[in-house]
């Protein structure tokens, strides 16, 4: 867990007035620490942020996700009320034990629900494909395409045989399943094809349901952090097939045609529109290996691995999947 500021500290930071009522850690991801703080104003999510990737210029990819999360907050995409610094700023650094942390800082939804990491139901999934309709529309680019050159988590399959090589060395227990899963590690990775940089659109980038609340007034999309370039096709299939849970092509169908209904055009899917999704899950696969060598907890290693079996056999024959 990363070192967490004073929470008046926080206040004072952000500009928000009242006094401190209690705070309390929120359940979620594993690479940011958030916090419910309760104060006599009201209430706030508190999100300390970890550069997971060691990026030097991530600080660049926040403001580039706080532009994209305003336009599209003013488009009328729903989300949690974003909190900006005294300056308008993004993130700002607040000191804890050891040093300085970033800091992000919303109004907490009340009564919000969070989503299962499951299908989602049809209502949900037509919601998720209008909302990535409507953030595609507003057809923002990059102002400085160089940030994302390399795209950090894209992994292809060449890196298979030193992860297998090192966790043979160190006689690590997924070391078999590591080597099995080779083959089709390369047939994820010749899904990765070139695209033309022209046809980029900045998006959410990460769609998924962990990034999902059920408010009273309806869903709401969260987490703006990530933010990348990429063709929208390669957008909504990553959304389709996640809010189905890779497993049932009826909700799959539902975002697609939420989608639809709002851009005005039936999206065809293709198998390398799923490529990136799946570099991604080779990248995630390589830092949970180097992680768990590294004496860190690698997770559910066999179960990724055995699931990305499935992810490409989704992928190879998405088309047909959908239909």
């Amino acid at each position: 867990m990363l070192p967490v500021p004073d929470p008046s500290d926080v206040l004072r930071a952000f500009g928000q007035p009242g006094d401190v009522v209690s705070v309390e850690p929120v359940e979620g991801g594993w690479s940011n620490t958030v916090l419910r703080l309760a104060t006599t104003e009201g209430a706030y999510a508190v999100k300390v942020l970890r550069n997971t990737w060691g990026e030097p210029r991530w600080r660049d990819w926040l403001a580039e996700g706080w532009r994209v999360e305003l336009a599209a907050r003013g488009a009328g995409v729903a989300m949690p009320e974003p909190v900006p610094g005294p300056k308008g700023e993004v993130s700002l650094d607040v000191v804890a034990d050891g040093g300085p942390v970033a800091v992000r800082v919303h109004r907490w939804v009340v009564g919000a629900r969070t989503v299962p990491r499951e299908p989602v139901g049809v209502p949900l999934a037509l919601w998720v494909g209008a909302t990535l309709a409507r953030v595609h529309g507003l057809a923002l680019r990059p102002l400085d395409p160089s940030l994302y050159a390399g795209r950090v988590g894209l992994t292809g399959a060449e890196v298979w045989p030193d992860l297998v090589a090192r966790s043979r060395e160190q006689r690590a227990p997924w070391t078999d399943a590591l080597a099995a899963a080779e083959p089709v590690a390369r047939r994820a990775a010749a899904l990765l094809e070139p695209w033309d940089p022209g046809g980029e659109l900045l998006g959410h980038g990460d769609a998924d349901q962990k990034n999902l609340l059920l408010a009273d007034d309806g869903p709401l999309l969260c987490d703006w952090d990530v933010v990348l370039p990429l063709p929208p096709a390669h957008d909504l299939a990553h959304a389709a097939v996640t809010m189905a849970g890779w497993r049932e092509p009826s909700v799959a169908r539902a975002v697609v045609e939420g989608y639809a209904e709002l851009h005005g055009e039936q999206p065809r899917l293709r198998p390398g529109d799923l490529g990136p999704a799946l570099a991604s899950r080779l990248g995630w696969v390589r830092f949970s290996v180097d992680r768990g060598l590294s004496g860190g907890d690698p997770g559910d290693l066999g179960g990724v691995l055995d699931d990305l079996v499935h992810r490409v056999e989704v992928a190879e024959n998405l088309p047909d999947w959908l239909s």
